[in-house]
């Protein structure tokens, strides 16, 4: 159930909770006299008062209490009841900086977006830095969204009851957090495209979707790859955006080498396999490097085609596929990145421009796109990775068949909806991750897989 309340102060020192009969009745409190009220980390024990003077979306805690718990008395919350604990919340952290000095008020402007779904989600959103959280007292320094003045308010709080990162942390402060919270942080391990493969290989569901992949040591591992595959790809590990990103493929006994830097395509060809193992050892380095077989991906424009498929999970902790957008590169490009110069199109438009197929076909092959995003987002629960947003990049090749490229879990960047020029999109991508967050914190809701 689903019950909105604003909480107010009332009386200095009785540590009393005071609630109108019929909200304490919907809630189980109709004969409790003692109970623990929770936000966030932060507990203290309450005796309750059924008072039939107060209106139904009232609540009243003692001024001690609320300053106690640090409750901000400017927000709307939900109340969550389980055994003999009443939780106000939803009470979610956004993890947002390494350094609160980084908390700037043009970022503060920006991350607003994380507040426009907030008459759904109610309760407290609050953005802080790890440098301004206090392991000692359990408290962190950050900003509240304030929805009376839509804006962010600077104040004390004691840890959320779950968090979204965008950060990286340490193991040290993982493990310090999931004692305190349990497993309510993601995305909560990032992992890269090695670790990705390994995983995945193992799959016989998964495997044959997979181009094959070996971790770079030698040259000598990318020569005996083009002799099984006649075009190939060397990718950084860690690689973002498309950077650092070589394509090889043999042609009239030469091997052509292309890469692209600054915007710009480069060709390099030799004559012999020791001038390209040369070049290898020159510029990578062993165990930093993935080499991978190219597959014959559908093209537009001369330009290879990936797909960009966003699955979050939603308030009932179920994965939804939120888009899928097309993404292809300039012309000749051996990369699709829109940060390296691509352009993007909604999945139907790019597949109706290239394929000769019915829109009911188009419609399939989509679909088809989506339950396979959804089934890798399921095994990654399987793993034990706890994530709430992933983008996952696909492939199409020239026979139907899909290929899982990479899946970026380390808050992959909406702004690809802003390439087809759909600004809602961006919105939901933006604050859909924090629906998970607030079944995390303990208001779970029953809602169809497809419901934003």
């Amino acid at each position: 159930m689903k019950h909105v309340v604003a909480i107010k102060s009332q009386g200095d020192l009785d540590s009393r909770l005071a609630i109108h009969p019929e909200i304490a009745t919907e809630f189980g409190l109709d004969v409790v006299k003692f109970t623990c009220v929770s936000f966030g980390s932060a507990r203290q024990y309450v005796k309750i008062l059924r008072d039939p003077q107060l209106a139904p979306a009232e609540l009243y805690l003692s001024r001690n209490i609320m300053e106690a718990l640090r409750l901000p008395d400017y927000l709307d919350y939900e109340l969550a009841v389980y055994r003999n604990e009443i939780t106000i919340g939803p009470y979610i952290g956004l993890l947002l900086s390494a350094e609160d000095r980084r908390l700037t008020l043009a970022r503060l402007k920006k991350w607003l977006v994380y507040a426009r779904e907030y008459q759904r989600l109610h309760g407290a959103l609050v953005v802080f830095a790890l440098d301004k959280v206090d392991r000692c007292s359990r408290l962190l320094e950050g900003y509240c969204y304030n929805p009376i003045k839509k804006s962010w308010q600077r104040g004390v709080f004691p840890y959320p009851a779950a968090i979204y990162r965008t950060v990286g942390l340490s193991a040290e402060w993982k493990n310090h957090f999931l004692s305190i919270l349990g497993d309510k942080i993601f995305n909560s391990r990032y992992f890269n495209k090695w670790q990705m493969y390994q995983w995945f290989s193992e799959e016989p569901d998964f495997r044959p979707h997979l181009p094959v992949t070996v971790l770079y040591r030698a040259p000598k591992d990318v020569l005996a790859m083009l002799e099984r595959f006649s075009a190939l790809y060397i990718k950084p590990v860690f690689g973002l955006e498309g950077r650092g990103i070589v394509r090889l493929h043999t042609e009239n006994q030469r091997i052509i080498l292309r890469t692209r830097k600054r915007g710009e395509n480069s060709l390099q060809t030799f004559d012999s396999a020791a001038g390209v193992a040369a070049y290898l050892r020159q510029r990578l380095r062993s165990g930093r490097y993935l080499v991978q077989q190219a597959i014959d991906l559908l093209e537009y424009q001369g330009s290879l085609i990936d797909f960009r498929c966003v699955v979050q999970k939603n308030q009932a902790n179920l994965w939804v596929c939120r888009a899928i957008i097309g993404r292809f590169g300039v012309k000749n490009s051996i990369v699709s990145n829109i940060s390296s110069g691509g352009r993007a199109l909604p999945v139907e438009e790019i597949l109706r421009r290239v394929l000769a197929k019915p829109a009911a076909a188009i419609a399939g092959m989509k679909e088809e796109m989506a339950a396979f995003a959804l089934s890798v987002a399921d095994r990654l629960d399987a793993y034990g990775i706890n994530c709430g947003t992933l983008g996952l990049d696909l492939g199409l090749d020239r026979q139907g068949r899909l290929w899982l490229i990479e899946i970026n879990n380390r808050d992959p960047d909406p702004s690809i909806a802003l390439d087809v020029r759909d600004v809602q999109l961006y919105y939901t991508l933006k604050s859909g991750p924090l629906f998970y967050a607030k079944y995390l914190a303990g208001f779970p809701e029953a809602v169809k897989p497809d419901e934003f």
